[in-house]
């Protein structure tokens, strides 16, 4: 008669392997799970006795996640996600947006809308602790599947089966402009306007890039071949040495561009049936799965009541 061992695998050992997958590097697994690092290698040493295979191989210089090792991780981390949220499924009796909440947000969103937020977000829900994290679309998308983050506030670049789109806003673009540059002297512009300028853009991998390059295409505009920029602020400062023009989003032209007396910002006309002009979308995004959808949209809602009138609702 064979006997059959029936693996047991503990929740432990789940986030241990689901965070060597994301890091491969033991010692910042184990800070992300609060542990030791021979504590994350044992644990990781016993769920391979468990399942009989070997996840992960190690040498000296590198961790490298076997084939069935990162599929085990990815299934782990589904299931750390189920997990949470049956535990969020338990607390229904409790105050909506009340414990912690986990929010990503684009890094040239976030500093500049959440300001007219969070203070009546912490008058409302006093009870609620918002963890923010910063990243691109694409790696704040990741996380929110592989249940690191409960909710974003993003472009979405495009639509998902498995994910609930709440829009939120659009922010318009405007013109940054050197002091000397002759469309300074107007008081709002066209998309034509900037026919022929050569605009500085951002790096690849930001998704207010592709934004950015759409309205290139419409305007007649191209890309700077020389120079690019890391981040707002930094084309921000290129336009005021003179070095020439860019786009720049609403919320962070509201905070930060108004007040450089070294640069000139201007707004587009607005243009099409919708009056919108040149800008892009921001949506509340969650997992369809999610059983948080009531508090998702109550938060939506505080958002949109306490906008700026440099965005428009949508």
């Amino acid at each position: 008669m064979k006997v059959y061992h029936e693996a047991m695998i503990s929740i432990r050992q789940l986030r241990c392997i689901a965070a060597l997958d994301e890091t491969l590097h033991f010692h910042r697994a184990a800070e992300r799970c609060h542990i030791s690092q021979p504590a994350l290698s044992n644990q990781i040493r016993q769920m391979e006795e468990e399942l009989g295979v070997v996840l992960v191989e190690r040498s000296k210089r590198r961790v490298m996640m076997t084939q069935v090792g990162h599929q085990v991780a990815e299934r782990a981390k589904a299931i750390l996600r189920d997990i949470e949220e049956l535990k969020h499924l338990t607390r229904g009796g409790e105050k909506p947006l009340s414990g912690t909440l986990r929010m990503g947000v684009l890094p040239t969103l976030g500093p500049y809308l959440l300001p007219h937020i969070l203070p009546a977000l912490i008058a409302k829900f006093p009870d609620l602790k918002l963890y923010l994290r910063e990243e691109p679309v694409g790696r704040l998308v990741e996380e929110l599947m592989h249940g690191d983050l409960d909710l974003l506030l993003v472009s979405l670049p495009q639509r998902r089966d498995d994910i609930t789109v709440y829009p939120m806003l659009w922010e318009p673009f405007w013109a940054a402009l050197p002091i000397s540059h002759p469309l300074a002297a107007r008081e709002e512009l066209e998309l034509t306007d900037l026919k022929g300028e050569m605009l500085i853009l951002l790096e690849r991998g930001d998704c207010l890039r592709e934004g950015e390059l759409k309205l290139c295409q419409s305007s007649g505009a191209g890309e700077h071949p020389d120079f690019r920029a890391t981040s707002l602020d930094s084309l921000r400062q290129m336009v005021a040495t003179g070095l020439g023009a860019t786009v720049l989003p609403a919320l962070y032209v509201n905070s930060e561009a108004r007040k450089d007396d070294k640069i000139a910002v201007r707004p587009f006309r607005p243009r099409g049936e919708d009056g919108r002009g040149a800008g892009r979308e921001i949506d509340l995004v969650w997992r369809r799965t999610s059983t948080r959808a009531a508090e998702f949209r109550m938060f939506a809602e505080l958002i949109r009541s306490n906008l700026p009138d440099v965005v428009t609702l949508l």
